[in-house]
């Protein structure tokens, strides 16, 4: 095997190509293009064939990435904070360029090879329905943002608004937001013409109405006009910009919906307790469906950040929360254990046990996270629907094999 490595920016790949015994076979420079990739390609394989060098990358994702794994390089992400510790290690005068990330790349593969996985993506279809997920979560952070400017600039230019409708998140209080943007053109309305309104816009509960009225009679706090004037357009934004985000949101899932419907996973990952359209088809994108993505279950709960990080050394001994992780796997196996215990009365008591014992919530739902991602781990390993007797009756199997000291000792150690 032969080594590479490339530093990359947007406009320039660095490469180092090297053997086993240290030796410089090729490096240089090209740009992130056809032609540039072809030149680049030219001169690492008068070495050795594709299959037969392996290169390292700070980066998973990019077109050109997808042409070395086209190619049938073997593509080695890794991470920067690492490379940069070994370069540290090499050289302790803090000098840091191009050439030498390159070099201390090539190195960092030669050294660590055996220990390091070759990136394989997934399945087509699981690739596409991660990315739908990811980018629906951003939509939705997004539309959160804009909805939360919106409540701050209607608390104090616009007070009269709030509690008219039940949610500013709603269509119809959008659009009228949209055609009343001001408070004295709300307040300059008649009973009939609310209500004719509200019946243009089929408004869906009509027993709403004469509380409606009652709030437009409400005295309330006197915006000066000036102020009203300079926030209209910015509210106007508002209210159009979060109508368009929750229609792109509701597409989404659709979408993702279909998506899901299409795949054969889909039976096995709706049967779990607690995962609905949205936590379905994101706890799917996590786990993917590549049988030799994890080694083992530590593996997958320190990358999706169920694990909490462990320092020991000598008699120090710390463990801490873990930041490292993928935050969008944390997130959601975090919100599906939540979801969880309201349906699972084992997850319930999991949960409850770790409250009782000096955990907060985040930390608890963490804890019982971390134990769903190995019964979804099984899960996916078999194909199967989820039952919860076979979880049930393997937890009481599994204590039944414990000797009742041992028992005892774990019962005044959880009291402690």
């Amino acid at each position: 095997m032969l080594f590479v490595g490339i530093d990359w920016s947007d406009s320039i790949l660095d490469y180092h190509m090297r053997n086993a015994d240290g030796d410089i076979l090729a490096q240089g420079q090209v740009a992130p293009s056809v032609d540039g990739l072809t030149e680049m390609f030219m001169k690492l394989e008068v070495h050795a064939l594709p299959g037969e060098i392996g290169i390292a990358i700070e980066t998973s994702h990019g077109a050109w990435v997808q042409a070395l794994l086209d190619r049938g390089y073997g593509v080695y992400p890794v991470n920067p904070k690492s490379v940069d510790s070994f370069r540290k290690a090499l050289s302790a005068n803090g000098v840091k360029t191009d050439k030498i990330d390159r070099k201390v790349l090539a190195m960092f593969l030669l050294t660590f090879h055996r220990d390091l996985k070759p990136l394989q993506p997934d399945a087509p279809e699981i690739i596409a329905l991660r990315v739908a997920c990811q980018d629906r979560l951003r939509l939705r952070e997004e539309c959160t943002a804009k909805l939360n400017e919106l409540k701050s600039v209607l608390k104090c230019h616009y007070p009269a608004f709030l509690g008219l409708f039940g949610g500013l998140d709603s269509q119809i209080a959008l659009q009228f937001l949209e055609q009343f943007p001001t408070q004295n053109q709300m307040l300059a309305l008649s009973e009939r013409r609310l209500i004719n309104w509200l019946k243009r816009h089929h408004y869906p509960n009509p027993r709403r109405f004469e509380e409606m009225v009652a709030i437009l009679k409400q005295p309330v706090l006197p915006v000066a006009e000036h102020l009203q004037q300079a926030k209209k357009t910015l509210i106007c934004y508002l209210a159009r910009s979060l109508r368009m985000l929750i229609d792109e949101i509701a597409q989404r899932d659709l979408q993702i919906t279909k998506d899901l419907d299409n795949l054969p996973e889909s039976n096995w990952i709706r049967s779990l307790p607690g995962a609905g359209k949205v936590l379905a088809p994101a706890l799917l994108a996590c786990l993917g469906r590549d049988p030799q993505r994890f080694d083992d279950v530590s593996q997958a709960r320190a990358l999706m950040g169920t694990a909490p990080v462990t320092k020991a050394s000598g008699k120090s001994h710390v463990v801490h929360f873990r930041r490292g992780c993928w935050k969008f796997a944390r997130r959601t196996l975090q919100l599906f254990a939540d979801k969880s215990r309201f349906q699972c009365p084992w997850a319930q008591n999991y949960y409850q046990k770790q409250r009782d014992s000096g955990h907060n919530h985040h930390e608890a739902l963490r804890a019982l996270a971390h134990k769903w991602l190995k019964i979804l781990l099984a899960m996916k390993r078999t194909g199967t629907p989820y039952n919860e007797s076979v979880f049930v009756n393997s937890q009481r199997r599994y204590l039944s094999k414990i000797p009742l000291l041992d028992i005892n000792n774990m019962a005044l150690a959880q009291r402690a």
